[in-house]
């Protein structure tokens, strides 16, 4: 537990685009104190790990906007884009001991991985099943390379920060919309990530991880089509097939509510899945129940809440 009036920077980066809460708790609360928003020179992607002098390039970046900000808090929590992990939800035997779990663990994950074991760092840990259901539990895998966090770990050293926490970016929205709303633990909940150029579906059962996935926006049809449109079409289009293909319902109403965030959560897009659906969607917004201190308040008149999900998340992450 953390002591009282400790704090975090919670960063994203998505793309290029940076963003930082400073969280803190005081009193058992979470509080952001500020917040900032900036780019990078270049995409954080796979084609990054390649050039060893881009760690320092990204530090550099961080450390720009920390210190036009005048942060107060040099602990850290990054979350990693969820495209540079592996996420598996496995079957196991409830009954099985602890040692027995992980070695039922790391010999799944070596029928998935594509290199040896040794390359990978796995962290996993028990889902809670629904009392109405009976079977085998479920543990939630999550598979990253130890290049990836070696990568981020040499960022932080080009920094004035401490690299106190790594999370992925789906599990950080999550946590961010658990300390927002309300919702009950037989609830079907949409959890999307809309970017320019992918969007990252996560759907919610109850208060834990059901499934994520990514697609990629194809390239428009015509010459009248709108990203909007395209947009609007592709969530559509995946999230009756995740309803469908997962059991969970007969069609996208069978969810209870859906949430949008991320950088192109246009007013068109969600006006058109709104129109389209008898069931609540909205931006989610991560300050919904958060105190916001002033500097906070004043910069988020001219940002919008949904851009800084994985961000607050992250802070509660490295705040817990």
């Amino acid at each position: 537990m953390s002591q009282e009036g400790t704090g975090i920077l919670g960063i994203s980066l998505i793309d290029d685009q940076l963003r930082i809460v400073e969280g803190l708790k005081r009193s058992e609360e979470f509080h952001i104190a500020q917040i900032a928003q900036g780019r990078v020179r270049q995409p954080f992607n796979f084609g990054v790990f390649a050039d060893p002098n881009v760690a320092r390039r990204f530090g550099e970046d961080i450390s720009r906007l920390v210190e036009t900000r005048e942060f107060q808090v040099k602990d850290a929590a990054f979350s990693l884009d969820s495209g540079m992990v592996l996420i598996k939800k496995i079957p196991v035997d409830s009954a099985l001991a602890q040692k027995e779990l992980e070695d039922h663990i790391f010999w799944e994950v070596r029928q998935f991985s594509i290199s040896p074991l040794k390359e990978y760092i796995v962290d996993f840990e028990g889902l809670n099943r629904a009392a109405v259901e009976s079977g085998p539990g479920f543990m939630l895998v999550v598979v990253v390379r130890k290049k990836i966090v070696e990568f981020v770990k040499q960022v932080f050293k080009h920094t004035s920060l401490s690299l106190k926490v790594i999370d992925v970016d789906i599990f950080s929205a999550q946590r961010a919309l658990q300390l927002n709303y309300e919702y009950n633990h037989s609830n079907k909940i949409g959890l999307i990530d809309l970017e320019e150029k992918k969007v990252n579906f996560c759907i919610l059962e109850g208060r834990n991880y059901f499934l994520s996935q990514e697609v990629s926006f194809p390239a428009t049809n015509s010459h009248t089509d709108t990203w909007d449109d395209s947009a609007t079409r592709l969530i559509s289009k995946e999230l009756r097939r995740i309803v469908l293909d997962n059991q969970l319902g007969k069609g996208v109403e069978d969810l209870n509510e859906i949430y949008l965030y991320g950088e192109a959560v246009e007013d068109k897009v969600l006006e058109g899945l709104q129109n389209s659906y008898d069931v609540r969607i909205d931006r989610a917004n991560p300050f919904k129940k958060v105190k916001l201190m002033a500097n906070a308040k004043e910069e988020l008149n001219q940002e919008r809440a949904e851009r800084f999900m994985i961000s607050v998340g992250a802070a509660l992450r490295g705040i817990q």
